[in-house]
């Protein structure tokens, strides 16, 4: 089976929310920045896939590049964000 017929879009959004939402479920039960936190970087994560799936399945690769890239940079703001500031 090939990556583009396993790995579509809404397979990825569907269960980057799913996990987002019990995330910030968990956060708001208990009050928890730590849980807050994970859920940030959650979303670091779903822009990342989203972007290799754009690159990898070759919808527009320009565009995969650069969506890629940018889910890096929020991914290490997050992460100075958290553990530096």
């Amino acid at each position: 089976m090939k990556y583009a017929q396993i790995f579509i879009d809404n397979r990825i959004r569907n269960a980057t929310l799913i996990i987002l939402i019990i995330c910030m479920s968990i956060a708001w039960l208990f009050d928890s920045d730590y849980w807050y936190n994970i859920a940030v970087l959650m979303v670091s994560v779903s822009f990342l896939l989203h972007g290799i799936n754009d690159y990898i399945v070759g919808k527009n690769k320009a565009r995969g590049t650069v969506i890629i890239l940018w889910s890096v940079l929020f991914t290490l703001y997050n992460l100075l964000r958290i553990f530096v500031l």
